[in-house]
């Protein structure tokens, strides 16, 4: 299963996240637990997108 979310917004440079936040290493980790896994693009001026993809466990 993929899910991405995006947006036209303000967006932030990647590189400035400063270590040890809870929003994106926290959902970085919540996927992990699940198999899944994160990726994240965005730059100032141009948007984010967040893109989570996970194991389908439909069976």
């Amino acid at each position: 299963m993929v899910l991405t979310v995006a947006d036209d917004g303000a967006g932030f440079d990647e590189a400035a996240v400063p270590p040890g936040g809870v929003g994106i290493a926290g959902m970085r980790e919540r996927i992990a637990e699940l198999g899944g896994e994160v990726k994240l693009c965005s730059s100032p001026g141009r948007g984010t997108t967040v893109t989570v993809s996970l194991p389908d466990r439909s069976g």
